[in-house]
């Protein structure tokens, strides 16, 4: 009897469980207040989707079929909406043609480090239109979710026929995934150290390269934007005729609108170019020059190039962007911007006189009794030469002994002193100074290096925070001096053999005088 039990206890079990997996809608009457969870997957988790029902179902003692949601819409078969029908009503949503049942869906919670998740929302019985907006990079075409309703025994599409509490129905959902397309934008220093950061001198010709491509519309989309912008910092200068887009000039057939400045420009192209150019690769290139308003060492000459589009039929427009970095080491200058808090000068050279003494402008007081104060020695005129471009910079000791050349590429130089302060002889020394560069895959200058005479060694390292802002620089400096000697300690001119000879000279005149005059005076007696 027990082992009866047994068996009849299992047969209930698996009856609940076969109960609990029937239809939640079986032996109930279809009504207006059906839903089902319509899903989207695949969308940026930091999107708004928003469900606009196009269609609904009609119900007279159960389900009988379906019907647009407005008369404005242009639907043939409710069954069966077109693209060409679906782009239309893309179209009037976004111009507020029409004002439809919505849903806003709800993305599931992701980690932070997940980019895409699925939006979900109770839907009543019928297709959905679905939108993506928002803060989005993506372009996103529409979507369609249908709900139906689906009797005992028929396949799993939307049809009109009957469903009523005797059909053994469920609340079907044709879901969708959405597809969309990331636009991009590079930017690209042409024959640069690297292609994101590169060091040049004043004066010079960078050239520059933007890539990117037309992002692909569905016809959902109307009016679209689609422009490129260049940005250039106050250190570099436009050539607004050198402005090529795949290797051509600026085409009218593609460009609606150029717009140029003297550190930037901005190509607009044409809505209907760009619908129907979707996924064309558009290589811009150009040129600026280096002026003397650049910034240097360690404060960069910035470019960005940006790439504004449309994201959604609604027309919400989103941009994304990349920067180069065009460096100029200067010799005396700030390491930094004195707004970074970076101050220290590059002193690589300094005047000093014939004992070795460091000149220096602020007179401390002596510690030792007859320590004296050196006076400034200033007005020092050296020319430093690149070997390669044969360019010269010139330059004259300051108030503090210290010599400032701007405006350098990396590279080797010759330091010669043209002329020297006065009261003070020429040291005709020929010195070495060689300037060396590193780069982080960035772009941004990692360390700079000045050596003099390959023996005197200046390092400076940046550290930068994630916003590519110079957080600290390290530093390992020494110094060279280069020697003048006053006028008043050179040997006197001849040298100890013409005083020697001279005074001889003197001497022997004196005796023939004393001669001459004795004889005479013989004679007279």
């Amino acid at each position: 009897m027990s082992k009866v039990k047994r068996i009849l206890s299992v047969i209930m079990a698996m009856v609940m469980v076969l109960a609990m997996s029937v239809p939640t809608f079986a032996a109930t009457t279809p009504t207006a207040n059906d839903t089902a969870k319509g899903t989207v997957q695949n969308v940026e988790k930091a999107a708004t989707v928003t469900a606009y029902q196009i269609t609904k179902a009609q119900y007279d003692g159960g389900f009988i079929g379906y019907v647009k949601t407005d008369n404005k819409l242009a639907i043939a078969d409710v069954l069966a909406p077109t693209s060409d029908e679906v782009t239309a009503i893309a179209k009037q949503i976004a111009s507020g043609a029409v004002t439809l049942k919505s849903k806003t869906m709800t993305g599931a919670a992701v980690a932070d480090d997940v980019k895409y998740t699925d939006f979900t929302a109770d839907l009543n019985a019928g297709y959905w239109l679905v939108i993506v907006s928002g803060t989005v990079d993506e372009v996103y075409n529409p979507m369609l979710v249908g709900v139906y309703y689906s009797a005992n025994g028929s396949d799993n599409t939307m049809t009109s026929n009957p469903v009523n509490a005797d059909s053994n129905w469920t609340l079907e959902t044709s879901n969708a995934y959405a597809k969309s397309t990331t636009p991009s934008i590079k930017k690209e220093i042409v024959g640069g150290e690297t292609a994101k950061g590169n060091d040049v001198a004043i004066g010079d010709t960078v050239n520059f390269k933007i890539t990117t491509a037309i992002p692909s519309y569905s016809k959902q989309y109307d009016t679209v934007t689609v422009a490129i912008s260049d940005t250039m910092s106050a250190g570099l200068t436009l050539d607004k005729n050198s402005i090529k887009i795949n290797g051509a000039d600026i085409s009218a057939d593609m460009i609606e609108k150029v717009e140029t400045t003297d550190h930037g420009f901005t190509l607009t192209v044409k809505s209907d170019y760009a619908k129907e150019n979707g996924g064309m690769e558009l290589v811009v290139t150009y040129s600026a020059t280096v002026n003397d308003q650049a910034t240097v060492n360690f404060d960069p000459n910035t470019n960005k190039a940006t790439l504004s589009y449309t994201t959604n039929p609604k027309g919400d427009v989103k941009t994304t962007d990349s920067k180069t970095y065009t460096y100029t080491f200067s010799i005396g200058a700030a390491l930094s911007a004195a707004t970074q808090g970076y101050t220290e000068k590059v002193n690589q050279i300094i005047k000093v006189d014939e004992k070795g003494n460091v000149i220096s402008k602020v007179e401390e007081k002596s510690q030792e009794p007859d320590e004296k104060v050196v006076e400034v020695l200033k007005g020092a005129t050296f020319t430093l030469t690149n070997t390669k471009t044969r360019k010269v910079y010139t330059a004259e000791s300051g108030e503090d002994g210290g010599l400032t050349f701007n405006g350098l590429d990396q590279g080797t130089y010759t330091l010669v002193e043209t002329a020297a302060p006065e009261g003070f002889t020429i040291d005709k020394t020929e010195h070495t100074v060689v300037i060396a560069a590193t780069y982080n895959e960035d772009g941004t200058l990692n360390t700079y290096t000045i050596t003099i005479d390959g023996k005197n060694t200046s390092t400076y390292t940046a550290t930068y925070d994630k916003e590519g802002k110079v957080t600290t620089i390290a530093t390992t400096t020494t110094v060279t001096e280069i020697k003048n000697t006053k006028l008043s300690a050179l040997p006197s001119t001849g040298g100890i053999g013409t005083t020697i000879f001279t005074i001889g000279g003197c001497a022997i005149m004196i005796v023939a005088a004393g001669l001459f005059f004795a004889t005479r005076r013989k004679t007279q007696k």
